[in-house]
């Protein structure tokens, strides 16, 4: 990608000897390294590796004589950058940009509450346009902090569909773990309306395997990934079975107050198929009791 800093990078040995913050950025302006997308197990994207390019700093390379050709290089590739995320702020280099990747994918897509879609995420971008990502409705990262390289974002979608994979559990399944869940975030609630949070962060221990539950040490806690309660509670939702069992907790929507603010402890529930709009809902409401032996019993 860049002729010339390569050349000057060999001739002088500089990745060998590269200490400090210049052995960090070094490695990713020549591709090696990961992405700074979360969730995404790829080289940096081009676009990543110009951007370190642009923001070296040349008086850690003063031991080394900076021919002429390689400032101008590096002054180049910076310009290119600054025209090119200034156009990203303009809302219609976004939606082309957006457009682009979602005609790309073999899932149903398109724009819905001024929201892009595509199959059951929402693509979110900042106000800038310099990171992307896959959103179950558009407040829960499954695949984040994506560059604007349309390739990478097409390839973070897979990315985010294979997690849902491998996360989602049987509606039947899912609904004995959400009883477990909410009964240990009862525990610490006044009341039967539970925080969802608290039942969400309670569920990285209600969903371990039976290894865990076997012999419950450090050793075989295996780490849930956030999106994982998210993911099944909205399959949940859609996909349980209508009955005494499976219909059990109510949702207790946000007051204005509730919803809005640094101290918010919200759940944004969908309301349509595509996660475009959501409304705030902030408590788990047990509202059918099986016994406590049958949640006892059933911890799978």
């Amino acid at each position: 990608m860049f002729p010339q800093f390569e050349k000057y990078v060999d001739e002088y040995q500089l990745l060998a000897n590269a200490k400090g913050s210049l052995a960090a950025k070094l490695p990713r302006i020549l591709g090696q390294g990961r992405t700074r997308a979360e969730g995404l197990d790829l080289p940096p994207a081009p676009v990543e590796r110009r951007q370190e390019l642009a923001s070296l700093n040349l008086n850690l390379l003063a031991k080394s004589p900076i021919p002429p050709e390689v400032a101008a290089e590096i002054a180049s590739v910076d310009r290119q950058l600054t025209r090119e995320f200034e156009a990203l702020r303009r809302p219609r280099e976004i939606r082309r940009f957006a457009t682009t990747v979602l005609k790309k994918l073999e899932a149903p897509s398109g724009v819905k509450d001024n929201h892009f879609f595509a199959g059951r995420f929402v693509l979110v971008h900042d106000k800038a346009g310099k990171n992307w990502s896959w959103r179950l409705t558009p407040n829960y990262p499954i695949v984040s902090k994506i560059p604007p390289d349309v390739d990478y974002v097409v390839t973070a979608y897979e990315v985010a569909e294979s997690i849902l994979a491998k996360t989602t559990l049987s509606v039947e399944i899912f609904h004995d773990r959400l009883i477990l869940a909410w009964t240990m975030a009862r525990h610490f609630s006044q009341s039967n309306d539970v925080l969802i949070l608290d039942v969400a962060r309670m569920y990285k221990v209600a969903a371990q395997n039976d290894r865990f539950w076997s012999s419950p040490v450090r050793r075989n806690f295996t780490d849930i990934p956030d999106g994982a309660f998210v993911a099944n509670l909205i399959n949940w939702m859609r996909n349980k079975p209508m009955g005494t069992n499976s219909d059990s907790f109510d949702f207790v929507p946000a007051t204005l107050n509730q919803a809005h603010g640094p101290e918010s402890r919200v759940f944004f529930m969908p309301v349509n198929p595509e996660g475009t709009q959501v409304r705030p809902v902030i408590y788990l409401r047990r509202t059918a009791f099986r016994g406590r032996s049958d949640i006892d019993s059933r911890r799978i």
